[in-house]
Parts: structure tokens; sequence; C-alpha cells
């Protein structure tokens, strides 16, 4: 597969880690949004909380609960994460971030690669 643009890339990327995402911890993503600056590239999910964890955020105690476990699971993944950009970009990640917040049910997954892909399109 030929990747034409940056607009391509940041599809793909959204494509992947939803699936990713889906198939390996059971996050049902509402909407994604990729965003490709240089040598990082910025994944944003809204709604990956199912209605089960929606109820459970309402407390305190859920909340705490269900943003550890969503830690714990990112970070079993993250291998994946890291190959699925690679095959995407061509470029290694040298490290990735991320955040997930309860309350609005976002993740955002930041990944820093070793070049800058603005020569690539």
């Amino acid at each position: 597969m030929t990747i034409k643009s940056k607009q391509d890339v940041e599809v793909m990327i959204c494509q992947k880690l939803t699936m990713i995402l889906k198939e390996q911890i059971g996050e049902q993503v509402e909407t994604a949004a990729a965003e490709v600056a240089g040598d990082t590239i910025i994944v944003r999910f809204k709604g990956v909380l199912p209605p089960a964890e929606r109820m459970m955020v309402k407390k305190e105690e859920g909340m705490e609960l269900i943003k550890e476990l969503k830690e714990k699971l990112i970070e079993k993944i993250k291998p994946l994460l890291e190959q699925t950009i690679k095959e995407l970009t061509g470029a290694e990640v040298v490290d990735v971030h991320s955040s997930f917040n309860p309350e609005t049910g976002e993740r955002v997954e930041m990944f820093t690669l070793n070049k800058d892909l603005k020569d690539g399109f």
C-alpha cells in the first residue's frame, strides 16, 4: 500500500489504533482523530467508556479504579501500538505518552518518533 499524503497516514493511524483498542482491551471508540506534527503523532479517542464503566466513574472510588485499569491495559499493548506506528510511518517510536480522563471518557496517545515525517509526504 502506498501512502500518498499526511491525511492518508492520519486516517490509517486512526483506523488501525481504534481496531487495536477494540480487539486488545475492549474499548469501543466513538471517534478518533490523529495529527502528524513533524516527529510527533497525537491521537485523540473519544467515547472509550462502555456503559458499565460510565456508571462506575460517577463515584470517586470507581473513577480511580477505572483510571488505574485503563493505565495498566494500555501499558500491556504499547509494544503493539509502537509496531503499528512503525509499520504505517516507517519511523521508530522513541517514546509514548498516554493520558486517559475518566470524567470525559477520552484517551490521548502521543508518539514521539526518531525522524520528522514532514519530508515523507
